[in-house]
């Protein structure tokens, strides 16, 4: 008699829910994209930079979690069950190392690739057997050849202008390395070389650091690159430029066929700026101004012997320079080694206002800075601090801890940064790859969706 009574009443129960508004409403909401969604706990004792990509309706993020393992969340949006994520955790663990970022696609197929946690290691790769599935990532040795694959560092799959997916590393180290670019063939599920030996070479002596390829709306895959003497920073020099149609055959500005592989002596040097002259690897953007010309940010010492930011146009056969920043006392010492945390960044690459004038973005002690250039003459109309441009949505997790919050954008269909996902986690500076005396408690990762 108890049972049946209890039996009676919750189907009493269930039916005053369903016949309920506020029943209905809770199940409307739950379709509902929220505004930001916790993902995970995180690493935060070092900046290592996570993945969040995007594919039809599929997006993906790879990060690492608190306990530094390597983890990948899938989903797709608008399911009418709110977009649950699939989750994976991946047996590669991280370290003090902030080189070591992660970098993910989606084939032509939907299979998933990841790479990560490499700094001068041996290839550290997994594939999913089914497509937008990372339950089915599973660990793939080799990618082509077990003996170029032995020393690698910042990988990075990116899409061609076909929409091919290529796969981009450095072979060797800050002193002496060479760069593979690799295609995936979907149709025979494997990776092919595209050059017969690779695209730059530091001939055993040196290393070079790109940065790009950029797509142009000229149709052009474009590339910056210096080249770096040893582990201390302050060896890098010549600052240099190629462009290619097609990734495997490259030339010059003006249009000259340039022999593979890059060396130093055989490329187009658009600055030469010495050894100890300021110059910073991975802080040199291609942009393009308002008839589509490459305009170059990069940094060096000016005449005093300060850090200042910089700004080159290809016009015509030649490149034309111009001082943009004029800072005080702002020198940049570079007689360091590992992931350096610096005052200055030039890596947001330049682009053009409604007026046509050209916009050089930067960032000098935590803030950033805005210089509006005149389209012709190069010459700075104005340049001051501008407001970050994030919205409340997300600068309101940025605690006061002392830890920056990191925000990156969804790439959609893997090209383009969205204006509407981003994720965001709190991680310290680097710390020249050292460890610390203590670990800080993990961040919250959170995906972003602004409307």
């Amino acid at each position: 008699m108890k049972i049946t009574q209890t039996f009676a009443i919750f189907f009493l129960c269930c039916a005053f829910l369903l016949n309920s508004p506020q029943m209905f409403a809770l199940q409307e909401t739950n379709v509902l994209e929220p505004q930001a969604q916790a993902i995970d706990w995180v690493w935060s004792g070092q900046r290592v930079w996570f993945d969040f990509i995007s594919q039809d309706e599929h997006q993906l993020v790879a990060y690492y979690d608190a306990a530094r393992q390597m983890s990948v969340a899938v989903r797709q949006v608008g399911d009418v069950n709110g977009a649950p994520w699939i989750y994976h955790k991946l047996p590669s663990f991280l370290g003090w190392d902030a080189h070591n970022s992660i970098t993910t696609a989606f084939d032509e197929n939907g299979h998933i690739h990841v790479v990560g946690n490499l700094h001068a290691n041996p290839l550290v790769y997994f594939r999913s057997s089914k497509p937008y599935d990372p339950r089915t990532l599973k660990q793939v040795d080799v990618m082509i050849a077990r003996e170029t694959e032995q020393h690698m560092t910042y990988p990075k799959f990116f899409l061609g202008n076909n929409n091919e997916l290529f796969f981009k590393y450095r072979l060797g180290t800050s002193s002496q390395a060479q760069w593979y670019y690799i295609r995936w063939n979907a149709s025979k599920n494997s990776w092919e070389a595209i050059h017969d030996s690779t695209l730059l070479d530091g001939e055993g002596t040196r290393s070079v650091y790109p940065k790009g390829p950029v797509f142009g709306p000229d149709g052009y895959a474009h590339l910056s690159y210096v080249w770096r003497e040893s582990p201390i920073a302050s060896s890098n020099h010549d600052l240099s430029y190629a462009k290619s149609k097609d990734l495997i055959n490259w030339e010059s500005s003006t249009g000259k066929k340039i022999a593979l592989p890059i060396v130093l002596a055989a490329g187009e040097i658009i600055d030469p700026i010495p050894m100890h002259g300021g110059l910073l690897n991975g802080r040199t953007p291609i942009g393009f101004d308002a008839e589509n010309r490459v305009v170059v940010t990069y940094q060096k010492y000016d005449e005093n012997g300060d850090t200042q930011v910089f700004l080159l146009r290809q016009e015509g056969s030649n490149w034309k320079g111009k001082q943009i920043s004029s800072w005080k006392n702002s020198r940049v010492d570079l007689d360091k080694s590992g992931a350096l945390d610096l005052p200055i960044d030039t890596s947001q690459p330049a682009f053009t206002n409604s007026a046509g004038n050209i916009i050089v973005p930067a960032s000098y002690k935590g803030v950033a800075w805005q210089w509006e250039v005149e389209h012709n003459t190069l010459n700075v109309i104005s340049g001051a601090p501008v407001e970050q441009n994030l919205p409340e949505s997300i600068q309101k997790y940025d605690l006061d801890n002392g830890i920056p919050l990191r925000v990156l954008p969804l790439i959609e269909q893997q090209k383009t940064p969205s204006s509407k996902y981003f994720i965001s986690w709190e991680a310290m500076q680097p710390n020249r790859d050292q460890a610390r005396a203590d670990i800080p408690l993990p961040s919250t990762l959170r995906v972003h969706h602004i409307d």
